[in-house]
């Protein structure tokens, strides 16, 4: 219940507090003594859109705020608990301030909230009634209770939701296993396939050492490259010829080196 509306610089309301008792409560006046504006201030308690125009002209920002009384079993209870709203009594306060600028900043219970969740508490706080709308009939479930309700077809429709319920999760499993089955199909194409290029490849024991010592070599071939032409550079064949010049001398003198001739002409052609 609606205990206590206060509003402060909205539109043509400088400062109001309402507060209100159990029953039926009244509120008449003359035209534009500005009872709508009190239904649009708990408007904006219950979420509605803010504009500009709603500040008082001169004034700094509007203020409303809201105090509901709740029974123990009240049903925005689990709302709010729903929503992460601490209600550490039986009092749920609620505060929007709205700028000139069309911004606005909400509070419930003294923390920041969003309007989306004042949406949400609204409208299991109050039911706004109009010339041309309601807030409750415009939402298909409150629809259906009261159809329901009517045709006190409480306990069938209990067990239509259990049942809806039990066929959305058949269908959620169908489709998960239906999923994995796809899966894996996808993957014994694969291993079809990899098992087919195997087959073809005809692998022999030990080709894979083989490729490994290719594959390092053709990797490194500019390296290879160098470091051989290094080698032949080393190798001085000239070096060699001057060598059998001298063993000639040395066979003149002394005929046992001749055994010599045989390495040197072995080194010689192993050389090239």
């Amino acid at each position: 219940m609606l205990a206590e509306l206060r509003v402060r610089d909205l539109a043509v309301i400088a400062d109001v507090t309402l507060r209100l008792g159990a029953g039926f409560n009244v509120l008449s006046g003359e035209t534009g003594a500005g009872k709508s504006m009190l239904v649009d201030a708990l408007a904006l308690l219950l979420g509605e859109r803010a504009s500009a125009d709603v500040v008082r002209p001169g004034a700094e920002k509007t203020v409303v705020e809201g105090a509901f009384d709740l029974p123990p079993r009240a049903p925005v209870r689990a709302v709010a608990e729903g929503l992460g709203v601490d209600l550490a009594d039986d009092t749920l306060v609620i505060r929007r301030e709205v700028y000139p600028e069309g911004r606005s900043r909400a509070w419930v219970n003294g923390s920041p909230t969003t309007i989306g969740v004042l949406a949400q508490l609204g409208a299991a706080l109050v039911d706004l009634h109009g010339q041309h709308e309601t807030q409750s009939l415009v939402r298909g479930e409150a629809q259906a209770e009261i159809l329901d309700a009517y045709a006190g077809a409480e306990v069938e429709r209990a067990a239509v939701r259990d049942a809806y319920a039990r066929w959305q999760g058949a269908v959620a499993k169908d489709a998960e296993l239906r999923s994995k089955q796809d899966e894996v199909r996808r993957k014994a194409d694969y291993l079809r396939h990899v098992v087919e290029e195997i087959t073809q490849a005809a692998p022999k024991t030990g080709e894979d050492q083989a490729l490994e010592t290719e594959a390092r070599r053709l990797a490194n071939a500019e390296e290879l490259t160098r470091l051989a032409r290094e080698l032949e550079g080393a190798c001085d064949q000239s070096a060699l010829a001057r060598g059998a010049k001298t063993l000639a001398a040395l066979e003149r003198i002394d005929a046992s080196v001749a055994k010599w001739r045989e390495m040197l002409d072995a080194a010689f052609a192993n050389l090239q």
